[in-house]
């Protein structure tokens, strides 16, 4: 019998028990309020309903667990190796090893998450929209949820707390590529991240050098700091380009240097400009691959460590402000470093009249689509001739020191105009107002004489 009082020292319990085995599993417990043998049986059969249906429901999720594969075409992948999978497929442009490093880094961030937070989702398809927009809200709100982070010279733990729009977006980007790879191999309908908005990314901060300070920066900078401004100015490459340049990209005859950028993997072709001539011509035969061996070699090594030097120096030596306070923002924000060069070189085109095509074919900040249909108007007599309008330093400082002293004495003299006395202005007129013309004198101004 299934429901039953049990004995106890002073007698039965009041009240019935109930004790049954269902699918191997054995459910008992007392069965509550229930004095007689009908409402106890009445009270058991609902345990037992209960029982069947959870069950029914376990047999439903396994059924459907099951049959996934078999009536989508899709394969039970491990969240775990999704990288992996991802990075060996063919990707529409090539990326450097530093640039995949990074990638991983922040995949094994959402891994972290995953097994702290969820512990049961082992398979692509086990992520729901709502595990998608619990691990962006944290991030968005946190930072990293791992602060153990992993970059490509090593580990270090990172104590930023919060994360630039920027890179929020890129993470979500990243994580909703993964998925949206993936989603026909493992059989998924929905991709977790696909209805997740990216947040708004502030206006770019990094500004272009002036001509003061770039006059300031090639006098007084030292030849490792001033080698990257020379480079860094008349290619418009990013740091990791300027440092990683190889002879072997210098075409002397041709007057280019074709590169495979590190960062995007776009093939450009920068016409070497008379001052980058010389610079080069002196650098060569260093018995190096390098155009610049002591910053490829940092840029292995410490990649932060160029940017730092140049810094150090813009601060300290020049007074030069390199970062900002933005609302909102834990940390400041860089705004004078390597990557301004990038900045400077596109605003001084802009200053010489050169044709927005032909920059953005130099500096790469096109989709492969615009790339191509612009490359046949932008080939190299056309970026020659065009930056060769492109100032040279000396040029460019010696008008920008005439422009500035024009203006400055425009501003003196207003100031000294307005601030003057009747007495002074007075003074001032009778040199620089035009003389009035003298009266004439009548010859005879009194009453004529009779004769």
């Amino acid at each position: 019998m299934s429901v039953f009082k049990r004995k106890t020292s002073s007698g039965e319990t009041s009240e019935y028990h109930y004790r049954f085995m269902k699918k191997g599993k054995l459910y008992f417990g007392v069965c509550e309020g229930c004095y007689t043998k009908d409402s106890a049986t009445e009270y058991e059969n609902k345990i037992r309903a209960t029982a069947d249906e959870l069950a029914m429901q376990k047999s439903v999720k396994a059924l459907v667990e099951n049959f996934r594969d078999e009536l989508s075409g899709g394969e039970r992948v491990l969240l775990a190796d999704v990288f992996d999978i991802v990075s060996k497929k063919p990707l529409r442009k090539s990326q450097s090893e530093k640039h995949r490093k990074s990638k991983e880094s922040r995949f094994n961030d959402f891994l972290a998450f995953i097994k702290g937070k969820h512990p049961d989702v082992i398979l692509v398809h086990d992520v729901t929209p709502r595990i998608a927009e619990e691990y962006i809200s944290y991030i968005r709100a946190n930072g990293r949820f791992s602060k153990l982070v992993t970059s490509p010279t090593g580990q270090y733990h990172s104590n930023i707390r919060e994360l630039s729009p920027a890179t929020l977006n890129r993470i979500l980007e990243e994580l909703k590529g993964y998925f949206e790879v993936l989603m026909k191999q493992c059989g998924m309908t929905d991709n977790p991240f696909a209805d997740i908005p990216p947040v708004v990314e502030e206006v770019e901060t990094r500004e272009a050098f002036s001509e003061s300070e770039l006059e300031q920066i090639l006098s007084e900078a030292p030849d490792f700091i001033r080698d990257i401004f020379i480079v860094g100015f008349f290619t418009a490459f990013r740091e990791g380009d300027i440092a990683t340049l190889r002879w072997d990209e210098v075409l002397w005859e041709q007057g280019i240097i074709r590169r495979k950028l590190l960062k995007t993997g776009v093939v450009v072709e920068v016409p070497i400009m008379p001052p980058l001539m010389k610079f080069l011509q002196e650098k060569s035969g260093n018995g190096s691959e390098f155009v610049l061996p002591e910053h490829a070699k940092m840029y292995e090594v410490n990649p932060s460590g160029i940017s730092y030097r140049v810094k150090k120096f813009l601060e300290d030596d020049l007074n030069i402000v390199t970062t900002k306070r933005i609302p909102g923002r834990s940390r400041a924000v860089s705004i004078k470093d390597v990557h301004s060069l990038r900045h400077t070189f596109c605003y001084f085109a802009g200053v010489a009249g050169i044709p927005l095509v032909v920059v953005q074919n130099i500096v790469g900040h096109m989709t492969p689509e615009m790339t191509a249909h612009y490359t046949a108007h932008a080939d190299r007599k056309t970026k020659r001739e065009k930056l060769a309008l492109m100032p040279s330093f000396n040029a460019l400082i010696a008008e920008t020191r005439r422009t500035n002293l024009v203006e400055q004495t425009r501003r003196q003299v207003l100031r000294i105009v307005k601030d003057a006395d009747d007495e002074m202005l007075y003074r001032v007129a009778s040199i620089l107002l035009p003389p009035k013309p003298k009266r004439l004198q009548l010859r005879n101004t009194g009453p004529e004489k009779s004769t």
